[in-house]
């Protein structure tokens, strides 16, 4: 990577078509600054070539560079690397074959760690969701209001795709009452520019459709929290980033995101997959015993009550997966969970 190049990790799963439109959209990303890109795939080693094949035959947006092997700075979590270039850009693009499933935050801290031990001077790292197509000055506008507001953590305008003149969210916030994160703003009205110190007060962490860190926050917070693997680890970063050095929202960065695209997160509780159901009890329970501590016994009969809706709408395996992911979360397990895999 050039001295000063802007890193942005993305994380697959099996979802080849939505990081092609989601390059697609970054070749658009106006001149400054400059960026590589960084593709942790998560899916085992048919979805890794499938996603190299992909780019490769998309016309127009990527060819092959050199070889990029596998060096000392990657780890044994690492399997394969293979080095494209993304046309119309002139930027690197990195695809990592995990060796297994590293869940989110696992997946991105393979890149964080290669990029901290290298001798780079990049000054910050964009988080970008795969199934996500940035406007073309997302990127820019990110990088100038963390440095003219003075914050480590900035996040985007989340808009959907279906949707782009109504908030999908402008960041998170966690709600003790209702034991519950909520997108801040969620259907308001895209065009109106909120008050910057207002929003920011409201704000807890950036969606992680979108975050951007410098590197002077990221030594001070460190890595995502990989012991989530796959919900709440976006809000916990940022709450940490919160308090080390400042959380901000770049109204004019647009991040129009298709929701929910990867495991099955449906637009509301019907129709939820296991898996999700699962992590999402699982990790309020580690989330709140982590930074609401006095709120542990109060999210614990809230989320009782919520899993037992799930019978009511017909759902009674999501019941299960709520329950058994409640009593998971009071008996302290993380990482990732294999049986939901077997």
């Amino acid at each position: 990577m050039d001295q000063g190049r802007i890193p942005i990790i993305i994380v697959g799963y099996r979802n080849k078509v939505d990081i092609v439109g989601c390059l697609k959209a970054l070749q658009g990303l106006i001149e400054r600054p400059k960026f590589d890109i960084y593709i942790c795939e998560n899916g085992g080693a048919r979805a890794y070539e499938g996603l190299v094949r992909a780019l490769l035959d998309h016309r127009g947006l990527c060819r092959p560079a050199d070889t990029f092997g596998k060096s000392k700075l990657f780890d044994h979590q690492v399997r394969r690397v293979q080095a494209l270039t993304l046309d119309r850009a002139n930027a690197r693009v990195l695809v990592a074959e995990a060796g297994e499933n590293l869940g989110y935050a696992g997946a991105i801290n393979v890149w964080l760690r290669m990029l901290i031990k290298s001798d780079s001077a990049w000054p910050g790292v964009w988080i970008l969701n795969p199934d996500t197509e940035p406007d073309s000055r997302a990127l820019a506008e990110l990088v100038d209001w963390a440095e003219v507001r003075k914050l480590g953590m900035v996040g985007s305008r989340i808009v959907r795709m279906d949707r782009p003149d109504c908030i999908h969210s402008r960041g998170l916030r966690w709600r003790r009452l209702h034991s519950s994160a909520e997108a801040v703003d969620y259907l308001a009205a895209a065009g109106i520019e909120p008050d910057p110190d207002v929003i920011e007060r409201r704000i807890d962490a950036p969606s992680g459709a979108s975050i951007y860190v410098t590197r002077e926050c990221l030594n001070g917070i460190g890595l995502m929290d990989d012991r989530y693997f796959l919900y709440f680890e976006d809000l916990d970063w940022g709450c940490c980033a919160k308090k080390c050095c400042g959380v901000g929202y770049a109204y004019k960065s647009i991040v129009p995101h298709r929701v929910g695209t990867t495991i099955g997160t449906p637009r509301g509780r019907r129709g939820s997959s296991r898996l999700s159901v699962y992590l999402e009890y699982r990790n309020r329970i580690h989330f709140v015993r982590k930074y609401h501590q006095s709120w542990l016994l109060w999210t614990v009969f809230v989320l009782f009550l919520r899993g037992l809706e799930y019978s009511i709408i017909g759902e009674p395996a999501n019941m299960r997966a709520a329950l058994k992911g409640l009593l998971a979360g009071l008996r302290g397990q993380t990482g990732r969970p294999d049986w939901m895999f077997d």
